[in-house]
């Protein structure tokens, strides 16, 4: 008697999947295409900026549950806001010429960033002095001016967003 795969038990399990297994490998789609160095640049430093902006907004949902939980002193509010503060200074260089929609690469940010650079850049420079605020705050661990402080600088993450950022 000869043994037929195809209709022996395992063969109805194992050939079902390893069909589906072959087509899940994209057969017959297009290879990824492969970036030139100044185009992987470009991603790297979009990704980097989008990673940075991802730890600076879980930064401020920690003060945010930890403010909401009553405990505006604690050391994940004081080491959250420690990290707000060493982003800060740093975010102008996250935009660089290049990085933009027009770049071919998803990113949240607006070309008024590159287009309205000045009015930008004032948006930067006010979130780094009420981050320093917050910041002075933290350091004198007075809950009350963090609290206050805190819907400031959301005030100022939020008008940046409305000019700058596209909407989710």
């Amino acid at each position: 008697m000869k043994f037929d795969f195809i209709k022996s038990a395992a063969g109805r399990v194992f050939l079902p999947a390893f069909i589906l297994t072959l087509a899940a490998c994209g057969g017959g789609s297009e290879a990824p295409r492969v970036l030139t160095p100044e185009e992987q640049a470009i991603k790297d430093q979009v990704d980097a900026r989008q990673a940075n902006f991802q730890d600076l907004g879980a930064a401020f949902k920690a003060v945010g549950d930890e403010l909401r939980a009553g405990r505006p002193t604690s050391p994940t509010v004081i080491f959250s806001i420690q990290a707000i503060r060493s982003y800060a200074p740093q975010m102008q260089r996250w935009f660089p010429e290049g990085t933009g929609p027009d770049s071919g690469f998803e990113t949240d940010s607006l070309a008024a960033v590159w287009d309205n650079r000045e009015a930008f850049e004032q948006e930067l420079a006010s979130f780094q002095s009420v981050v320093s605020e917050f910041s002075a705050a933290a350091a004198a661990n007075d809950g009350d001016a963090i609290r206050a402080q805190f819907r400031v600088v959301g005030e100022s993450c939020e008008s940046c967003h409305e000019r700058f950022r596209a909407e989710e």
